[in-house]
């Protein structure tokens, strides 16, 4: 079914035009002059996109954009003004409009800005029935700019470059990409730093769709024979790069490729989104595993939130997951948390400093903040000492550089029998 398209406008003559216009484009059209008439159809649960002037027989548009979001949040709004002035744009970025187009405008931009709002919408209720990675969702400013840039790649032929940190879940951007664009995933030709020259080159030419990965990890001679590749083949490319990358991309295909960016935030720039993807994680491996939902104590989840997640939301997930593992049927807290955490240490020497800065944050928004985080770490090294050990202390006070009753004394403090 054609998308519908609410239109509000005041000038008769450019309503007609603008009708046409979207009708011919395939859209189903209603349009009038009056806001309570837009504000009954959006009640009513009517169209998919609201197209709107921001001027309307000398009242504001924006004024009635709040209740219009509050009524209908997830319906794109697509403003228009000849009011070309930084207040306009401003209320109307603010408003959480996806679009403000300033009079006169053409109309091939106006029906880009159409196609590349319903295409995230698309997007967000991901249609189709595919389920949506658990990791690539947000509410944060960051993220709706990075699916805002997804949606006009989508309504595109262009070649797209994905950049981001890696753990940012680059390849979940790519993935939902290609289902914006109406892509199954069997008929795209997957190509990664392991791939031999050859296959690269030819892989522009057997395929429409390709997708490169982890660009920045392939050799200079792959990457020489992507570019020759591009001046050939047919095939439209979306290629995911780390910033930054173990090596530089070859600067000209990189040019090439990045026709459209779509740029994957690191997660301390969506802080906000680490509540969510915390739930959303702990219901993925409930499912996985046929358990109850893990609950976090309120410090455990303070915890969480104030880390520093260098490892972006591939860190995120994979302590949550030894976190699930370690503690079924029973609260987590912000020592069962800090022991996940330190899992990683030995693979990544910068995470060391990193969680030990995560667990005193956590500490201190509790009474006797530096009992609980000594607590906490002991308790954490000592588990781990005599796990390493095989339950014996003799071995496992050695390796934490203590003798033997230093650490069964410690050990009766916390409690622990073992």
């Amino acid at each position: 079914m054609s998308a519908r398209i609410l239109l509000l406008e005041d000038d008769e003559s450019l309503k007609l035009i603008l009708s046409r216009a979207l009708s011919s484009a395939g859209y189903q059209v209603r349009a009038t002059a009056s806001i309570d008439a837009v504000l009954n159809w959006v009640k009513a649960g009517e169209g998919d996109l609201l197209l709107a002037d921001v001027l309307l027989d000398g009242t504001s548009f924006l004024e009635s954009l709040g209740l219009i979001k509050r009524l209908r949040a997830d319906m794109p709004v697509i403003v228009m003004s000849a009011q070309t002035t930084a207040s306009t744009a401003i209320g109307a970025e603010k408003g959480g409009v996806f679009e403000y187009l300033p009079k006169p405008f053409d109309l091939d931009v106006m029906l880009a800005a159409i196609n590349a709002a319903l295409a995230e919408t698309r997007l967000r209720h991901n249609e189709g029935g595919s389920r949506e990675p658990t990791g690539f969702i947000g509410q944060s400013a960051a993220m709706q700019t990075t699916f805002k840039a997804i949606a006009r790649a989508a309504t595109s032929r262009a070649h797209v470059t994905i950049r981001g940190e890696a753990g940012t879940g680059k390849r979940q951007a790519a993935s939902a990409l290609l289902r914006a664009r109406g892509i199954k995933t069997e008929d795209v030709l997957l190509i990664t730093p392991s791939h031999r020259t050859e296959d690269i080159f030819a892989s522009t030419t057997t395929a429409t769709e390709l997708l490169w990965l982890r660009l920045d990890e392939w050799s200079p001679q792959q990457q020489r024979a992507a570019r020759d590749a591009l001046d050939t083949g047919p095939g439209r490319v979306i290629a995911t790069v780390s910033t930054p990358g173990s090596r530089a991309p070859d600067t000209r295909l990189l040019e090439r490729l990045s026709e459209c960016v779509v740029t994957v935030p690191p997660l301390r720039d969506r802080r906000s989104d680490i509540p969510v993807l915390c739930d959303a994680f702990l219901n993925e491996f409930a499912l996985r595993d046929s358990q109850s939902a893990l609950q976090l104590s309120p410090s455990a989840r303070q915890l969480v939130e104030a880390a520093a997640w260098p490892g972006n939301v591939v860190e995120l997930r994979s302590v949550l997951s030894r976190l699930a593992l370690a503690t079924r049927g029973r609260l987590a807290g912000p020592e069962d948390i800090a022991r996940a955490m330190l899992t990683d240490t030995a693979e990544r020497p910068d995470a060391l400093a990193s969680h030990a800065s995560n667990l005193a944050s956590a500490a201190l928004g509790v009474p006797e903040s530096r009992q609980v985080a000594v607590d906490a770490l002991d308790r954490a090294l000592f588990e781990q000492a005599l796990a390493r050990a095989e339950g014996n202390r003799s071995k496992a006070a050695e390796m934490l550089g203590v003798n033997r009753n230093t650490l069964a004394r410690r050990l009766a403090e916390l409690g622990e029998t073992s």
